[in-house]
């Protein structure tokens, strides 16, 4: 029986100041392009997370009544958002002299941003992230852009925290690990439901206790938790991640830590869950792997 057993903290600071409200009225957008895949809840009210597949790539769309107001994009080779991806750096956007943003203003608070190899930048009336690779260059890898009017809706830093927002960031993980794994020409990883009392219980533990750890204050580490529970493997393993903004962040924070990285590409792995619940509406995620 082999184990791998992997941790890290996402630490993303921000805090609130007086400022003057802005409003912003919502423009047009156009059309959602592509075929639907799935759709989930988002944190932005009123919006839903599409997946959606063209013939040459899978995305992610933020969406309203059947038009597009945000995306996310990881497609080697595309040009999204003024970036080639897997070819333009950290240090090459910065020679772009676009606009770099520090915070997101709401009302009279302003949440400041501290990404970890990440970018905010506002183009044409969208916030921007742009996500690295340090283990291949700082290569620019994704974009998520974000109009500045519909972030302005979403409550505070992170949204409100629901049983629907748990169910989008638990599916959106799994997926956003296949198209890893699909692009290091990996098999992906099945759900495997059986681990869902393991990881929500684990992630739901750490929320009410306030502690980020393998080890809970029982004494109990990850093989220990799937045990309980009857779950038998081969190969097991465990990531975790908290304080992230979103599940796109929490992704390419994991895959920037090269013990996170090293689960989520391992090709003994077949099967993963993912459990998240929250505190003070942040997410923990707890993300088992398993191989019969």
């Amino acid at each position: 029986m082999k184990k791998w057993l992997i941790v890290g903290v996402a630490a993303v600071a921000f805090f609130g100041y007086e400022n003057i409200p802005m409003e912003q009225a919502e423009a047009d957008y156009p059309k959602s392009g592509g075929k639907l895949i799935d759709r989930y809840s988002s944190e932005y009210p009123g919006y839903d997370w599409e997946v959606r597949r063209t013939s040459s790539e899978e995305f992610v769309s933020l969406t309203k009544d059947g038009k597009e107001y945000g995306k996310y994009r990881f497609k080697n080779g595309i040009t999204t958002q003024g970036a080639v991806l897997n070819k333009d750096t950290e240090s090459s956007l910065k020679k772009k002299g676009w606009t770099a943003v520090k915070s997101y203003r709401k009302g009279n608070t302003n949440y400041m941003l501290n990404l970890d190899h990440a970018a905010v930048y506002e183009k044409k009336g969208n916030y921007v992230t742009y996500f690295f690779d340090q283990h291949d260059g700082n290569k620019v890898k994704a974009t998520l852009s974000i109009p500045k009017d519909v972030e302005a809706k979403k409550k505070g830093f992170y949204g409100t925290a629901s049983n629907a927002l748990r169910t989008t960031d638990e599916k959106l993980m799994l997926r956003l690990m296949n198209w890893e794994r699909a692009d290091y020409k990996l098999n992906p990883l099945a759900p495997y439901t059986a681990l869902k009392p393991v990881t929500r219980g684990h992630s739901e533990n750490m929320a009410k206790n306030n502690f980020f750890a393998h080890t809970d204050p029982q004494g109990r580490d990850p093989f220990d938790r799937m045990k309980r529970e009857g779950i038998r493997f081969s190969y097991a393993g465990e990531n975790l991640s908290m304080g992230y903004p979103n599940v796109f962040a929490s992704h390419w924070g994991l895959m920037n830590s090269k013990g996170h990285r090293e689960n989520i590409l391992k090709k003994e792995y077949k099967q993963a869950d993912i459990g998240v619940a929250f505190r003070s509406n942040a997410p923990y995620f707890t993300i088992n792997f398993r191989t019969p």
